[in-house]
């Protein structure tokens, strides 16, 4: 097998772009191009290199395997075969292939570590025996420098007025395991690499949704559809009503009845609140029924009361339940509701008897009765109550989460702190707004 030579372990993508490529005659064969790799990996490794050839409307393509190059160093990269093994084509644009040129540069990646969307300034690449791996994505303003061939001229110029300046000392480098490319496929629309998607899902809904609104339309669109049902639920939270809508509207149904299957039933319910009347019909009927019924009947509600704030998502026992059980239900259910600290005890008609805590259930025997564990009172809401009760209560008696019942003293739902708080923001900013009086900028 052929060698590589080579002056140094690390070489960034810029520095071998347009460099000749010469076959094993010494004839110039044409300039680097591109280079393939093999997406499946990790850290992906050069597969093939394209050349290309010719000037304007005359440019021609060949794709070479790596293992045909026999030297590379400062000045050009040699082969070890013939000009007549290198076959041209008039265009070279294979969508299936995962490219540094096409698919990196220049592009839009998300920085899974520092949750954020950056841009691709230069590729720090690894000799690894016969092969180059991806190490690092640069995204520093000397890199784009570095790619437009004056890196030499500013590093001197900045380095007149400031010898320590941080843009001489400093990489900025991004390890390409907390890199998710976003390279598109223009017909599918979605992104072409499919590098673990653990790493997404680990961003904060916030974060996720922060992302997404960096991105441009195109990405945003190829992002969203990569992202598995639990993921996009996150996205969907973190981003404005507008966005929600745009998305929703070019995905087929199926698609539309997971996302709003997995968001919490009161997000859910914001949400289509803002919805004509005959598009919350379709989007209720392509749903699970259960979820279904929770959204019709919390959708009756006035928006700014307590009924219209709660969610459905709870957990909720017998009070003759053994402690040991509810600990079984809460493992089983606690990424499905909300707040798991709280366990809602309710008797056969599902009136609400009481409340405890996951701390309560963990020091109690485990063959008690759930109902001896429960507060000595526990505190709720009606369904009309409006949002001044709830919040006054939730402030009294510090709950970060108040049950809903209705007039008969049947549990409903819950409403969690947050739902009040956005709540109570939002009705303060209508009043500052409204005399005029609004934060500084």
């Amino acid at each position: 097998m052929s060698s590589i030579k080579s002056n140094s372990m690390f070489i960034y993508f810029s520095q071998l772009l347009d460099k000749p490529v010469v076959d094993s005659g010494g004839r110039v064969a044409g300039e680097l191009y591109d280079i393939i790799v093999k997406a499946t990996e990790v850290y992906p490794q050069s597969s093939h290199l394209i050349i290309r050839k010719g000037w304007s409307l005359n440019k021609q393509y060949a794709v070479v395997p790596w293992v045909s190059i026999a030297e590379r160093d400062n000045k050009e990269i040699r082969l070890n075969i013939g000009a007549s093994a290198i076959v041209f084509t008039e265009h070279h644009n294979n969508k299936e292939e995962f490219t540094l040129r096409r698919d990196i540069l220049d592009q839009q990646v998300v920085d899974t570590y520092n949750h954020k969307a950056i841009r691709v300034n230069d590729i720090h690449l690894l000799a690894v025996d016969h092969s180059l791996m991806i190490a690092h994505v640069d995204v520093s303003v000397r890199g784009l420098f570095r790619r437009l061939g004056f890196e030499g001229l500013v590093d001197f110029l900045v380095g007149l007025v400031n010898k320590d300046a941080d843009y001489l000392l400093t990489e900025h480098l991004i390890p390409w395991k907390h890199i998710q490319p976003l390279s598109v496929n223009p017909v599918s629309m979605t992104i072409k690499v499919n590098f673990p998607q653990k790493k997404l899902n680990s961003i904060p809904a916030a974060d996720l949704g922060e992302i997404f609104l960096d991105l441009n339309v195109k990405d945003q669109t190829a992002l969203f559809k990569s992202l598995d049902v639990n993921s996009k639920a996150k996205v969907f939270l973190g981003i404005d009503f507008k966005y929600q809508k745009s998305l929703i509207e070019d995905l087929p149904d199926p698609e539309i009845a997971a996302i709003l299957n997995a968001l919490p039933t009161d997000e859910a319910t914001d949400f289509l609140e803002k919805l004509p009347k005959d598009q919350v019909n379709r989007f209720l009927a392509i749903m699970e029924n259960k979820q279904a019924k929770k959204l019709s009947q919390l959708l009756g509600y006035s928006s700014d009361s307590a009924g219209g704030l709660m969610t459905a998502d709870f957990l909720s026992v017998f009070k003759n339940m053994p402690v040991e059980a509810v600990l079984i239900q809460i493992r089983e259910r606690a990424f499905k509701v909300e707040p798991v600290q709280l366990v809602y005890i309710i008797d056969e008609n599902n009136k609400l008897v009481g409340a405890t805590n996951f701390r309560r259930l963990i020091l109690a025997s485990p063959a008690d009765p759930v109902s001896k564990t429960a507060f000595a009172k526990t505190y709720f809401v009606n369904l009309n109550s409006s949002v001044k009760e709830v919040a006054y209560l939730m402030e009294k008696y510090k709950y970060y989460a108040i049950p809903v019942v209705d007039d008969n003293n049947a549990l409903q739902g819950i409403i969690t702190v947050d739902d009040i708080l956005s709540q109570v923001i939002s009705i303060a900013w209508r009043r500052l707004k409204k005399i005029k009086i609004l934060p500084k900028q």
